[in-house]
């Protein structure tokens, strides 16, 4: 659901933000039902860290210009208010941005292939290892 909320041509915003938003309630269900598998609890904690600034931010994960800077990907095309193509972002002006301190706001430096990422990605790929 992720990858086509964010590769496929869906036009406007509201079906991209309704697939991000269902895709992480599926996920929450797969995480209740397994439970019992080793790391399953820390990537469900995980995904409340990551689901929790997205539905605070209107279905996409928030991600300032700042932060865009920081990581050396300002997309050309890149809009206050919309969807980054490519992504499952929102750039939103820090002042507007709900739970900053779970959106994705943290860059490695030169070491990493994904723009930025939260909290919420480290404890994911923690219960995943």
């Amino acid at each position: 659901m992720q990858l086509v909320a964010i590769f496929a041509p869906l036009g406007d915003d509201l079906p991209r933000r309704i697939l991000f938003v269902s895709s992480y309630l599926l996920l929450f269900v797969f995480a209740t039902f397994n439970l019992r598998r080793p790391g399953v609890a820390i990537l469900g904690i995980g995904l409340i860290l990551n689901f929790l600034p997205i539905t605070a931010n209107g279905g996409l994960m928030p991600i300032t210009t700042e932060t865009l800077e920081r990581s050396g990907d300002v997309p050309k095309d890149a809009r206050v208010g919309e969807w980054i193509s490519g992504s499952k972002d929102v750039l939103l002006d820090r002042e507007d941005v709900h739970l900053y301190f779970l959106s994705d706001h943290l860059v490695f430096d030169d070491l990493s292939p994904f723009r930025a990422f939260s909290i919420g990605d480290v404890v994911i790929a923690g219960g995943l290892v």
